[in-house]
């Protein structure tokens, strides 16, 4: 049986081609770079495995000196020697080893190294990871396209531009003037496409009822995600109950456990899976479960990462139901996804059936944009 012998973690800027701004502000600009960590998983037998987590503290805590300090120091060690199938027993040591107090312990380091087994046991049992999750139930997964932050007129001609893509996630400021032209004018450049409205926690609780109040008969609004500070739960449930649209919760809650308390509390209708806040493939698969038993609808977005990271979302939302297409942005901003055999076509991704996640991963690339840490 095979057994984990190395473990790399390697902190990396990834150029970025569009610059991607939110209501918590600059994501990545245009020229500059995102911080992202790679993990590299590799056995007795010469398997390897390849795992990936987007370091974002304006987003959660967690910046790419604590990814690569936690996975190098705390999360791979008690790996070595085991059989990348040992899942249960691997979890079980990740959060003994970093608690969850909260809410989630560390949740983007241990994602890195969950989607790297995962990665590993399909290519150990030659199965592709969406076999490994239960299977697919399609096999092409359309996308939900982001509208970053910028001039209401030139958010309007960017969904107009992108013909393709019938479902826009427009990113909104915390300004209810603002923000109510900018979803006006998209709304009129494509009156055929869904909107899916996202504050990334901008909006003071006292300013969002004169927003709401101004969107209120825009046609095709799906839902509002994140109006409030994500540590916000009673404002987000008031939000939720003066919205004439359903509430998402995102920064709010990141696993299963926070979901049941979404649901006790009645903060949202709503809840959005990512696989780097549930801690991995495992935890988000769990979150998924406990949603859909207390009645919370699903929705899917990622963190702007590259393909490897898109490839394991990718596995992910093609083996669950989502109420809409999952918004998976760094196809959008990032220059390069670095890997190959990832068939993306316009808003639309085809599942990978090749072993674990199924593409080729670019490695020449991570190393030469490797930072010493």
């Amino acid at each position: 049986m095979s057994r984990i012998v190395r473990i790399e973690a390697i902190p990396c800027s990834v150029p970025f081609r569009h610059a991607f701004v939110i209501g918590r502000g600059s994501v990545g600009s245009a020229g500059g770079t995102g911080r992202h960590v790679f993990v590299r998983i590799e056995t007795d037998d010469g398997h390897v495995g390849w795992g990936e987590a987007r370091a974002l503290p304006a987003w959660s805590y967690e910046t790419i000196e604590s990814i690569t300090f936690a996975v190098r120091n705390y999360l791979a060690p008690p790996l070595i020697g085991r059989s990348p199938f040992e899942l249960n027993a691997i979890h079980k040591i990740w959060y003994d080893t970093l608690t969850p107090s909260v809410s989630n312990g560390q949740p983007f380091a241990k994602s890195a190294l969950d989607i790297a087994l995962h990665d590993l046991q399909g290519r150990i049992s030659g199965r592709p990871v969406s076999d490994l999750l239960g299977g697919k139930l399609r096999d092409r997964v359309p996308l939900c396209f982001a509208l970053s932050i910028s001039e209401p007129e030139s958010m309007a001609a960017e969904a107009g531009a992108y013909t393709e893509c019938g479902c826009f996630k427009i990113k909104v400021a915390g300004n209810p003037e603002m923000d109510a032209k900018r979803v006006h004018l998209i709304s009129r450049a494509r009156p055929d496409a869904t909107l899916w409205l996202d504050a990334n926690q901008a909006y003071q609780p006292a300013r969002l009822p004169p927003f709401l109040k101004a969107i209120r008969d825009v046609p095709r609004i799906f839902c509002l995600e994140q109006p409030v500070k994500s540590v916000d739960w009673l404002g987000l449930r008031n939000a939720r109950a003066h919205s004439p649209f359903p509430i998402a919760i995102d920064e709010g809650c990141f696993g299963s456990c926070d979901v049941a308390r979404v649901a006790e509390l009645r903060a949202a209708e709503l809840v959005v899976l990512k696989v780097c806040k549930s801690g991995g493939l495992r935890e988000c698969l769990k979150s998924a479960a406990v949603a859909e038993a207390c009645g919370l609808g699903l929705l899917g977005s990622g963190l702007t990462e590259s393909g490897i990271g898109l490839a394991a979302s990718i596995h992910l939302f093609s083996t669950i139901e989502t109420l809409l297409p999952p918004e998976l942005n760094g196809v959008q901003f990032l220059e390069s996804m670095w890997v190959h055999n990832l068939e993306i076509q316009g808003a639309e991704v085809t599942v990978p059936t090749g072993p674990g996640l199924g593409i080729d991963v670019d490695e020449e690339a991570i190393r030469a944009h490797a930072i010493d840490l």
